[in-house]
């Protein structure tokens, strides 16, 4: 999985409303993610698949950070900063 399937999970998480269990699905960089955002306390907590690989995910949002695993890898990296503007999800 690249960089940029990462990005756009955290940018998932940034993006959605604080209610529990936001569902997410959108597809970048041809690969297919499904999955949900919920909000505990300041921790975004993303849960889901990339239909593409197979891989499950699980990532949490705290400070400017995202760490987590995906498939059987742990992650770890900035998120990325809010944009402005409208996104498609497809």
């Amino acid at each position: 999985m690249t960089k940029f399937a990462l990005i756009a999970f955290a940018a998932a998480a940034i993006a959605a409303p604080a209610f529990a269990a936001t569902p997410i699905d959108f597809t970048w960089e041809g690969h297919r993610i499904v999955g949900t955002v919920d909000q505990i306390g300041e921790v975004q907590i993303l849960k889901g698949e990339d239909r593409t690989t197979g891989n499950p995910f699980e990532l949490r949002v705290k400070n400017g950070y995202v760490r987590g695993t995906v498939g059987n890898q742990l992650v770890s990296y900035p998120a990325p900063k809010r944009r402005l503007g409208s996104a498609t999800a497809g």
